[in-house]
């Protein structure tokens, strides 16, 4: 809210789309967490619930962190080369009411699996490709329920941002998910004075402003990327940059020319 207000018409994340850089401003940024929280509050998203997410690093993934964060639930990730059984344990450990994903692969992970979830409510999806023809009443996509949110906030004026204040640093983030080498994967709860102060820690050390670049190639279920990525780009107003798919990081991050990156030891290989 404070970055939309500062910069509203400034670039805040960029993603690239059929080799075309889609820009989104700071109020454009402000706007889409705001109605995509509101639309699930309208959708029965009540305060500690949780909210399991996967797919590519995009911005509808960190647009759904922090709009399920807004409205006092609590977002979890799945690594996204997860199988049915491995979302599964994740989905139905963290009890999570509600999953966003990425696509249509996402999509039938957990329809393949809805029947062992039965908290959830929602199966919302970010990227439609090839799931015209699906009916689950399961299914919503992530742009209708940001309509939910418009025509939510129209009874409930003020809700999204009164949300806001009333949050509380020792309130829980989120969930982050151990990789499960040593057993069963373990839940981590990271409170946002956690999450801030470690990104604070980064910034203090490696100084950005909003005149830098940065590129989100951390896996989004992991706490690097919000550690090096995505707090510092909120703390700083640094421009997050997103790549248009995996394949596409070295290529696209010559273009983005980034002031300064982390790769973990896979990615310098």
């Amino acid at each position: 809210r404070h970055n939309s207000e500062k910069w509203p018409d400034r670039t805040a994340i960029a993603m690239k789309n059929f080799g075309i850089w889609q820009r989104y401003t700071w109020k454009d940024y402000y706007e889409r967490v705001k109605y995509f929280s509101l639309g699930l509050i309208s959708l029965g998203l009540e305060p500690e619930d949780k909210v399991c997410i996967i797919g590519d690093n995009e911005p509808e993934w960190f647009w759904a962190e922090f709009a399920v964060q807004a409205a006092h639930g609590i977002p979890t990730g799945i690594f996204v080369d997860s199988i049915p059984s491995e979302v599964k344990y994740i989905a139905d450990h963290s009890e999570s009411k509600f999953a966003v994903v990425n696509d249509q692969e996402q999509t039938d992970k957990f329809l393949e699996i809805k029947d062992q979830l039965p908290l959830l409510k929602k199966i919302i999806y970010w990227d439609p490709k090839g799931l015209k023809h699906y009916d689950d009443p399961l299914l919503i996509s992530f742009a209708e329920v940001m309509k939910l949110g418009r025509k939510y906030e129209e009874a409930h004026p003020g809700l999204f941002e009164e949300n806001i204040e009333k949050g509380k640093e020792k309130d829980i983030a989120f969930l982050y998910y151990t990789s499960g080498t040593t057993g069963v994967p373990k839940a981590a709860e990271i409170s946002f004075k956690s999450l801030i102060t470690a990104a604070q820690g980064f910034v203090d050390r490696c100084p950005l402003d909003e005149n830098d670049r940065l590129v989100s190639n951390f896996p989004a279920a992991w706490c690097g990327d919000s550690f090096f990525a995505t707090i510092p780009h909120i703390l700083t107003g640094a421009k997050l940059n997103f790549p248009e798919e995996p394949e596409t990081i070295v290529p696209d991050t010559r273009e983005i020319g980034p002031n300064f990156v982390v790769y973990g030891p896979r990615q310098w290989e």
